[in-house]
Order: structure tokens, then C-alpha cells, then sequence
């Protein structure tokens, strides 16, 4: 008999051969089949990037740097709220890209600041008007990468928890029956995300273009 989905998807989840992309689209699957609308969309904005909030894993640390045409690339320093502010970087792209960006890293990657954003540190600097970027290591992005596998992962044991396992590609009435009406189920993503004061913070921020170094 073949595994249920649910179970296809566990083991999946832990193999670190199986590609992110693939994990996500099974996943999809699974919530589309049984009408998990929240899993669903969560889906959807690691496979597409994010518009609006973002779940906390997609904080990244690092290093803000501006641009002396002297002494080129140089750390932006700030104090008190700023450098809270400037602790972390939001990524907001789809996660085919940070795939990307981690493999094809030798160990940092820099983040280019959107334009919104550059403006807004122009205005609140002391000196003149330049670029930034934000440095990190390609272990932030890794970090991003095995969160959404670990999402993954624990909302599959927590269906098959539950008595949702499928049977191949297909679940019963009383599976999906099952799955609706689940408070823990339906709300298992509610957790993923960041305080309001951190999300305002990750949509000022706006989407970053990786360049590898």
C-alpha cells in the first residue's frame, strides 16, 4: 500500500537531499487538499516572497554598511533605538532565491538596501548622502532555509497527530472533517510571526536584491 501523503511529507522533511522547493510544493498539496487556507498562504509567501509581515526566521543578523567613496565599504554605527532598528534584516524574497544565494555563497552575502529605505538612513545620518548594503553570512540564509524544513516537518506530525495521514494522494471525509474543525491545526502558522513593532519595521524595509561576494 502506498504511504499517505502526510507521511511521504515527514520523511521528506528530514532528508536534506530533498530540495526546498519540492518540500513546499508537497506541502501546498497537502493544505490544499484539506483546505488549511492560513498553511496554504504561508506556502504561497515562501514560494513567492512576502508583501506584508513576515514570520520571525526571516530576520536575519549582519552588519549595515555605507559606502565612503575613500575607504569604501565601511559598518554604519547607531545607538540606543537605531541600533536595535539596525540589528536585523527582514528578507522578504521567495525562497527559491535565498536557495540561490546560499549556494552560491563562499561564506557572506550582501543584501542591497531598496531605495525607500537608503532615504530613510540618507535623512538620519550626519553626513553625506550615499548607498548601503547589508552584510551577513550565508549561515543566515541556511538558518531561513531549515526553519521553513522544520515548519514543515512539525506540521506533518502534527496532522498525523491528529489521524491525518491520507491514503496516497487522497484523505477521507472524516480526515478533512478533522483538519476544519482543529483550532490547533487552522492557527498552526499564527506563531511564525514577528510583534507588530518589528512588522512595521520589515514593511518599511521593502524586498533586498542579493549579490553574492
Amino acid at each position: 500500500m502506498e504511504k499517505g501523503i502526510v507521511i511521504q511529507l515527514q520523511e521528506e522533511a528530514i532528508k536534506e537531499d530533498v530540495d526546498i522547493e519540492t518540500l513546499l510544493r508537497k506541502a501546498y498539496l497537502v493544505a490544499r487538499k484539506l483546505q488549511l487556507k492560513k498553511f496554504e498562504n504561508w506556502v504561497l509567501n515562501e514560494q513567492n516572497g512576502y508583501k506584508g509581515a513576515l514570520p520571525e526566521y526571516r530576520n536575519v543578523g549582519g552588519e549595515l554598511q555605507a559606502f565612503n567613496p575613500y575607504r569604501g565599504w565601511i559598518p554604519v554605527m547607531a545607538n540606543g533605538k537605531m541600533a536595535d532598528f539596525l540589528d536585523t534584516m527582514p528578507i522578504n524574497m521567495p525562497i527559491a532565491a535565498i536557495s540561490e544565494a546560499y549556494s552560491g555563497s563562499d561564506g557572506t552575502i550582501a543584501l542591497t538596501i531598496p531605495g525607500e529605505f537608503t532615504d530613510f538612513l540618507n535623512k538620519n545620518s550626519a553626513s553625506f548622502d550615499t548607498k548601503f548594503r547589508y552584510k551577513t553570512s550565508k549561515t543566515e540564509f541556511k538558518k531561513i532555509i531549515s526553519a521553513v524544513r522544520n515548519k514543515i516537518l512539525e506540521w506533518a506530525l502534527l496532522l498525523e497527530e491528529n489521524g491525518i495521514v491520507g491514503e496516497g494522494l487522497v484523505f477521507t471525509d472524516d480526515e478533512k472533517k478533522t483538519a476544519k474543525n482543529s483550532s490547533v491545526i487552522n492557527n498552526y502558522t499564527n506563531n511564525f510571526y514577528s510583534t507588530a513593532e518589528h512588522t512595521q519595521i520589515q514593511q518599511g524595509a521593502d524586498a533586498k536584491t542579493v549579490s553574492n561576494e
